[in-house]
């Protein structure tokens, strides 16, 4: 076993993954009976906030030999999933840092808090972790997904403030989100602008069936541009948060980790992560590290604010496509259709997509030789397709495309899930939305009719 003290399990859920979030919270909390709140106490500024670190060791007093790695949790908190490959990464003979930042200085939990984070408390942590370090070990410092963003600002913060910027070997960003929000359906997503304020070295883990893994070349090409040495790793076969959402935590062994994976398949990868994250921190710190920092683009530091609802585009044609559904049928829109069509992109793993289909098919029931829809899956099999139908036990009236890697959706230029583009019968898209809807209402109905051109009642 490794030495552990448990850290703070966050509070708020706020998310989708608010049921593993306590499925995980319980389980830390069976393992860390009688422990202690943190094994580290880090000051963030002169407020008197504080950085609440969870310390992972070897055993055999090997803690010096190995790198130290600050490992931020991310939007959701404090998972089993990250604990696991934590105390893997303590077996090979490093030490973890544990922090989880919103819960440290007592903040709420949501995406637009984290994206809004300006890197201070990130900064802290690396100054701490560079003077305990003394010059002695590696220091790589490790988040996920929107947690990307604060980061890189902690990284910048702190390489304007120090002499020897090589003392940290980098960061690694695990399926890291490094955009400003969800823009209106079809429009290209804008970057934060520490993307193109970044220089230090970077390795970025992108999950082959990931939700950006088609925009992974733009993100590395902007990378580069700023002067950062960014390595990439595909992860072959998974999707984002693939070692993250367990039921508990293993933290003996990744071995049996398949038993509590939400997607079991993904084992492979998982236990090959703690080895994967050891062999990048060589690489970034052998790569240039620029002393000065680079100047920030302020006005794209701010999140953009959420769009919600079908809104009215301008109307361009919609790409064709031809793909295959569940029941072995090609499909693909109808040049010849006089009615509406609507392509929506989704998966099973977002919950307001599977929970905006019975609205979708009860719209399509009133309009049965007017509408059509496609409810296109991304990067999913059909065989788990067909189970998961069966499971839910949907009647669709609507095919269900099967777009295996991502092209068509990338084509439509869909950035979140579900994106769903209305195609009017001149073949033009005219309204689109890059979220969850209730395709019934009196409101989308009026849209539809009026694409129809059909009095009102």
């Amino acid at each position: 076993m490794h030495a552990e003290n448990e850290g703070k399990v966050g509070r708020e859920g706020g998310s989708r993954r608010w049921w593993c979030g306590l499925l995980s919270a319980v389980g830390l909390l069976l393992a860390s009976a009688g422990a202690t709140a943190a094994d580290l106490s880090v000051p963030v500024g002169e407020g008197g906030d504080r950085l609440e670190v969870t310390v992972i060791e070897p055993e055999g007093g090997t803690a010096a030999d190995g790198p130290l790695l600050l490992w931020v949790a991310n939007q959701y908190g404090d998972m089993a999933g990250p604990r696991s490959v934590a105390h893997a990464l303590a077996r090979r003979g490093a030490t973890v840092w544990m922090v989880d930042v919103l819960d440290s200085l007592f903040l709420t939990r949501s995406d637009t808090v984290v994206r809004e984070r300006d890197g201070a408390a990130v900064e802290a942590l690396i100054r701490h972790a560079v003077e305990q370090a003394g010059g002695q070990r590696e220091i790589a410092i490790i988040g996920s997904d929107r947690m990307a963003v604060p980061i890189l600002r902690g990284m910048r913060l702190w390489q304007g403030g120090v002499e020897d910027t090589s003392t940290l070997a980098g960061a690694v960003l695990l399926f890291p989100n490094l955009y400003r929000g969800t823009p209106v359906a079809g429009t290209e997503p804008e970057f934060f602008g520490i993307v193109d304020a970044t220089n230090l070295p970077v390795m970025i883990f992108q999950p082959e069936r990931g939700v950006y893994m088609n925009r992974l070349g733009n993100l590395w090409q902007r990378l580069l541009q700023g002067g950062s040495a960014t390595f990439v790793r595909v992860v072959p076969k998974v999707k984002d948060y693939y070692f993250i959402e367990m039921a508990e935590p293993h933290t003996d062994s990744l071995e049996r980790v398949a038993e509590v994976l939400e997607s079991p398949k993904a084992a492979p990868a998982v236990q090959a992560l703690p080895g994967q994250i050891l062999e990048s921190i060589p690489l970034l710190a052998a790569a240039p590290h620029p002393a000065d920092a680079l100047a920030l683009d302020d006005s794209r530091s701010e999140p953009l604010e959420k769009q919600t609802g079908l809104t009215r585009v301008t109307p361009q044609r919609a790409p064709d496509f031809e793909l295959t559904d569940l029941a072995g049928r090609a499909q693909g829109l109808d040049e010849e259709f006089d009615g509406v069509q609507i392509v929506n992109f989704w998966a099973t793993w977002c919950p307001a997509c599977v929970e905006e289909i019975p609205s979708m098919e009860r719209l399509a029931g009133r309009y049965p030789d007017r509408l059509k829809i496609y409810a296109i899956a991304f990067k999913q099999s059909p065989e788990h397709l067909r189970e998961f139908v069966r499971e839910h036990g949907f009647e669709l009236s609507f095919p269900i495309p099967v777009d295996p890697d991502g092209e068509v959706a990338e084509r439509y230029g869909a950035f979140a899930f579900p994106t769903s583009f209305l195609v009017a019968p001149d073949g033009r898209i005219h309204y689109a939305v890059n979220a969850g809807i209730i395709w019934d209402t009196p409101e989308v109905d009026a849209i539809v009719r009026e694409l129809l051109a059909i009095e009102p009642d």
